[in-house]
């Protein structure tokens, strides 16, 4: 799970650093910056979007596996 939240965290801190980057980069009159900012944007939104389907599989697959594991235990 600890290697969830690094790579989530890892991807937020992409996500702000492009936009970050990409404003002062138009702000400063060079287009290619932002051109580059928005397409690294935009592959973290895509990366993001997976690893959350991911996680949240995963979830449910151990709830569904406790829910196993207590009507077991029950009878």
């Amino acid at each position: 799970m600890g290697r969830h939240i690094a790579f989530s965290v890892i991807l937020n801190i992409m996500l702000i650093t492009a936009v970050i980057v990409g404003y002062y980069g138009f702000n400063s009159g060079n287009h290619f910056i932002p051109i580059l900012c928005a397409a690294a944007f935009g592959l973290t939104v895509f990366y993001k979007i997976k690893h959350t389907k991911i996680v949240r599989e995963e979830m449910k697959q151990k709830a569904e596996e406790n829910v196993k594991q207590k009507g077991k235990k029950k009878k």
